[in-house]
């Protein structure tokens, strides 16, 4: 097979994921917009919580992500080089700003993976590939998130993973989510670090629910909604 030919068939193969995830995006962006919704009408933003409002972000600069570390004052050496460079997880990021610019402490951060062909390649008669990246990619965005993260006592992210890649009998994928979770199991939703002291460091177990079959908008919202009600109570009372 030549070259060209090798290249139009990984690009063919990559089709109907990337119209797949789109979808998943459009769906988690919806769950988002419905959390927002939530959150806005079980807490009242015009006088009790008058000070604080929501504020949602596609992407998060690592300018952004440093100055949230520094505002713990607990740290004071830093990478300064990738100021400018930034994280875009699929599903954005909620924040709960103070109106006077004085605060901004994120909610929510959330994923959306979908991964794994060998079904449909098996139905077409065709080998089985190698598993894709996209828990790679997901690896990524949560190392970021959790030391930007690492001196608050929650972690508000939540991944929903679907795709073939993720059945129960992948246990070679479904191993590498474990790893990423700290080894606490999958489909369960944490927010608060745990198993920590002042002997020794919290671990940051986040909200990881994976399966086979896709997500849809509604069931990410429930999840999304309790997560951030979590982190909003955790910031404010």
């Amino acid at each position: 097979m030549s070259q060209s030919e090798s290249l139009r068939t990984r690009l063919e193969q990559h089709k109907p994921k990337n119209s797949l995830s789109q979808k998943d995006d459009k769906a988690i962006e919806r769950a988002m917009g419905w959390v927002m919704g939530y959150l806005k009408d079980r807490f009242d933003f015009t006088e009790t919580y008058g000070e604080y409002g929501l504020q949602y972000e596609k992407s998060l600069q690592v300018e952004h992500m440093l100055e949230h570390i520094k505002a713990h004052g607990q740290r004071a050496e830093f990478d300064y080089q990738y100021m400018d460079r930034s994280i875009v997880p699929d599903g954005g990021v909620l924040f709960l700003v103070k109106k006077d610019g004085s605060q901004r402490l994120p909610l929510l951060f959330a994923e959306v993976k979908r991964q794994g062909t060998n079904d449909k390649r098996a139905q077409e008669g065709k080998g089985r590939q190698a598993t894709g990246n996209a828990i790679e990619r997901l690896g990524k965005n949560l190392t970021g998130i959790r030391a930007m993260m690492n001196h608050d006592k929650v972690t508000p992210f939540v991944c929903f993973g679907s795709g073939c890649d993720f059945a129960p009998e992948e246990k070679t994928v479904l191993s590498k989510v474990s790893m990423l979770n700290q080894f606490y199991p999958l489909n369960r939703t944490y927010v608060f670090k745990r198993d920590g002291s002042a002997d020794h460091s919290a671990f940051a177990p986040v909200s990881m629910y994976f399966r086979e079959e896709p997500w849809t908008a509604e069931e990410m919202a429930g999840i999304m909604k309790e997560i951030a009600e979590t982190t909003f109570r955790y910031y404010v009372f």
